[in-house]
């Protein structure tokens, strides 16, 4: 059996939990703009979906929660709506639009971002600090009185720093009403689902991204969630508030607010674990000669952390051989962000960002868990890793 440690890659799925979404949106096959009985009860189980989801996201709340949802097909098409949108503003070809993006966001808002810079906006960056977090001076010291749109991720992918999103949208709210209508402050929260509460989204954020998959659903299946509709740029049929036509996916969307519910429902058990796993792999990986843990000031239950990812390094061996190596041995880690391999784009521009030593980044491999992680899988990846970086190592 293989030993699975790149849960943020991509969660193994809950069959039951998709089993179920698969039986409903078979029995429930109809179209949901069709006006007929089957369209109708298609579109009654579609806003059950929403519903569900947004209260997973936001908690019970006495009211209906605050903001609206859509379904996309990925948390990358979540990240580019918002981003896309601005191409729709009066004016952004000759007023040159500014926008501002933290250095390690994903490349699902890095890439399209270096489009809209290939289109005559303005684009600027924000580096973190050494921990891999950006502060609310750093941001504001970066905006113009162009800028219309700001990205932030809540969770990095690579190391798990959290950001303080709601001291970011603090800050920005500290421009005042006038200056905040005319800007976007997006919050990619793919990392973010299951893995930190997500208050903050009521805290001056104007929308934010979700993906299925990282939350034991379905691949293929995202949701953007918005303070308040946005004119997107790509238009068809006007389903999901006009922000992303297309005939609707009812069972990612049923499939994705079960996992939801239940992320939402063990989330203190599963982050108790996570602690421990935590623990037991940074401890584990110090007690290796020549082992290190990225950024090297992290400790076990440090909260500026999610626990169920660790970017770690053994200086001397690339980070690729080492994953290679232990695939070959029924165990899979990562280097980084699944999207990294694509060819053109940079596997090491978040720690290059974070200021870490080249020989460091070079080295670095991500482990992360996830609620069917055991504690001898972590024994059983440290006891490989040392292994063959003993053989290996330059």
């Amino acid at each position: 059996m293989m030993i699975y440690l790149d849960w943020a890659a991509t969660a193994i799925p809950d069959f039951s939990l998709l089993s179920q979404a698969l039986s409903a949106s078979v029995e429930i096959f109809g179209n949901p703009s069709s006006i007929h009985d089957a369209g109708r009860a298609a579109k009654l189980r579609l806003e059950a979906a929403r519903s569900g989801l947004l209260a997973s996201f936001l908690g019970p709340a006495p009211n209906e929660p605050e903001g609206s949802l859509v379904f996309t097909g990925s948390g990358t098409e979540a990240d580019q709506i918002p981003l896309l949108s601005l191409l729709r503003m009066a004016g952004a070809r000759t007023s040159r639009p500014h926008i501002v993006l933290s250095s390690i966001e994903h490349a699902a808002v890095h890439t399209q971002a270096e489009v809209l810079a290939r289109l005559g906006f303005d684009l600027g960056f924000v580096d973190p600090d050494a921990e891999g977090r950006v502060s609310p001076a750093s941001l504001m010291a970066k905006l113009r009185p162009q800028t219309r749109l700001v990205a932030v991720m809540a969770v990095n992918n690579e190391t798990g720093a959290i950001q303080d999103s709601a001291s970011l949208a603090a800050a920005l709210d500290g421009l005042g009403p006038l200056k905040r209508r005319t800007l976007c402050f997006h919050v990619d929260c793919v990392q973010a689902l299951g893995k930190i509460p997500l208050g903050f989204l009521s805290k001056g954020i104007d929308s934010a991204a979700f993906s299925a998959h990282k939350i034991r659903g379905p691949r293929g299946v995202g949701a953007l969630w918005t303070k308040k509709p946005i004119q997107a740029l790509a238009q068809g049929g006007g389903q999901e508030e006009g922000m992303r036509s297309g005939t609707e996916n009812l069972f990612g969307a049923e499939a994705f607010r079960l996992c939801a519910e239940s992320a939402a429902r063990d989330f203190d058990i599963n982050h108790a674990q996570s602690l421990l796993l935590e623990k037991r792999l940074i401890d584990g990986v110090l007690r290796i000669d020549g082992g290190h843990i990225v950024p090297e000031s992290r400790q076990p239950g440090d909260g500026r952390w999610v626990p169920c990812i660790v970017s770690l390094a053994f200086p001397g061996l690339g980070g690729e051989v080492m994953a290679r190596a232990l695939s070959d041995r029924g165990i899979a880690i990562s280097t980084g962000s699944a999207c990294s391999h694509a060819k053109h784009v940079s596997g090491r521009r978040v720690l290059d960002a974070m200021g870490v030593d080249k020989a460091l980044s070079f080295s670095a491999i991500r482990v992360s868990t996830g609620p069917d992680t055991k504690p001898e899988q972590i024994d059983a990846f440290l006891e490989s890793a040392e292994d063959i970086y003993k053989k290996l190592k330059n």
